[in-house]
């Protein structure tokens, strides 16, 4: 996995890439922190948390166009550094004594904004970046770059918060910029995808820009079950990581340093999954990997919302990290990717502030822990009926339906999928043989 590093152009944007993203965490950890320092309200934290994330909902599908029609370099660069800019004006307004919750909100909405503007140009730059036939390391490794940082940021955010002051978080962050900034204003990314999107672009505005992505996720069987489920998933599990401060401020009573292990400790079975993913069978269908990944993940998070030990808290986010990435999987056309994967970044991070806001109200009303087992528990009943009422297309198959039988065998089909493990070629006339 790691040769595809020897590609200067996408090592020193893996490189920047991951500096920035730790930097990203720490400043995450520390405004969560900061805020229920400030307020001691759950409800508080999960607004925090939702405010990123509702430009999401609002840019991302245009972002996608944007992705498949412009210079993604470009829109990169112009993301990152306004980022930085705001990530800045956080750090100031924190030494001043200014950083109040309605203060960091704002700051944080303006920087969801930025981040949700180049989401799918960070995702369909990177086949521009290496050959075709290392694509699938160069995906895997951006993953596992992407889950380092959050297993690293939450862990020195956590140090530094208890050490120093969440204004110093904030300046690292601002610095982590830095790299990723200068490496995308010096490199030349190959525009060749960029040009063939052009070629075809009499084509693209009849059928419409973002239309035909919205029209492939929505009458394709497979590619519609799955944005179902991550729709219901980041719906109901947003609030394991949005209560995790308040989780570990007063449940826990473990301070900023335990809620900088707790979240790092989800970052750590992310990179578990990350690595194992590419191990899994590949005669394992991924319409009965995904929808059991994410019945596992919710009944980890069940057992860390109950949990009233760090140890075990610690231990259920770090499988149930391992699941969260396994469950994450899309076949995307090629033709599509930009606005494909915007579509897929949309059903991701689209429902996550109402699913915020609703742990948030839970948890106001109910206790923190009501915020977490609620949403999860409803998660759990989702996820328990998509293993059994499995989507074939997910793998591109087409099978016919199964025949009826008791509870005791569709759980164990659920499991083994043995008769989705493969697919016979209908047969066809023979063909005469040439001299």
């Amino acid at each position: 996995m790691f040769a595809v590093l020897r590609h200067p152009a996408f090592r020193w944007i893996w490189l920047g890439a991951l500096v920035s993203n730790t930097g990203n965490w720490m400043e995450a950890v520390a405004q969560s922190w900061l805020v229920q320092q400030q307020t001691g309200s759950p409800f508080m934290v999960e607004l925090l948390a939702a405010s990123e994330f509702v430009p999401h909902a609002v840019l991302m599908l245009a972002a996608g166009w944007l992705a498949d029609h412009y210079n993604r370099r470009k829109l990169l660069l112009a993301g990152q550094s306004v980022m930085m800019v705001l990530g800045a004006v956080l750090a100031v307004a924190a030494h001043l004594g200014w950083a109040t919750p309605w203060v960091i909100i704002a700051i944080s909405f303006a920087e969801g904004a930025a981040w949700a503007s180049v989401t799918p140009s960070w995702q369909a730059v990177i086949p521009a970046l290496v050959p075709r036939s290392e694509l699938p390391s160069a995906i895997a490794l951006n993953s596992a770059q992407f889950n380092t940082a959050r297993l690293l940021g939450p862990m020195i955010a956590g140090a530094l918060l208890s050490a120093a002051s969440a204004a110093f978080v904030f300046d690292l962050n601002v610095v982590s910029f830095i790299g990723i900034v200068v490496v995308l204003a010096a490199i030349r990314v190959p525009e060749a995808e960029l040009a063939a999107a052009h070629t075809s672009g009499g084509e693209l505005m009849q059928s419409g820009g973002i239309r035909p992505a919205l029209r492939w996720a929505v009458y394709e069987p497979g590619p519609r079950r799955i944005i179902l489920g991550v729709f219901a998933f980041a719906l109901l599990a947003a609030p394991v990581q949005g209560l995790m401060a308040p989780m570990a401020d007063e449940v826990l009573h473990i301070g900023a340093h335990g809620y900088g292990i707790l979240l790092s400790c989800l970052g750590a079975g992310a990179i578990a999954g990350a690595l194992t993913l590419a191990r899994l069978p590949r005669s394992y269908p991924r319409h009965h990997l995904i929808p059991l990944s994410m019945l596992a993940f919710s009944l980890c998070a069940l057992v860390y919302g109950a949990s009233r030990w760090p140890l075990l808290s610690g231990a259920a986010l770090v499988v149930g990290g391992v699941f969260w990435v396994w469950s994450l999987q899309l076949l995307v056309p090629e033709r599509l990717r930009g606005r494909a994967m915007s579509v897929l970044a949309l059903a991701t991070t689209g429902p996550l502030p109402l699913g915020h806001l609703l742990g948030g109200t839970v948890a106001h009303a109910l206790g923190i822990r009501a915020g977490i087992l609620v949403s999860c528990g409803v998660l759990a009943a989702f996820c328990a009926w998509s293993t059994l009422a499995r989507e074939p297309g997910i793998d591109d198959m087409k099978l016919p339906p199964p025949p009826a039988r008791g509870l005791r065998a569709a759980l164990w089909e659920a499991l083994t999928a043995a008769s989705h493990r493969a697919q016979v070629a209908e047969p066809r006339a023979a063909e005469p043989l040439e001299d």
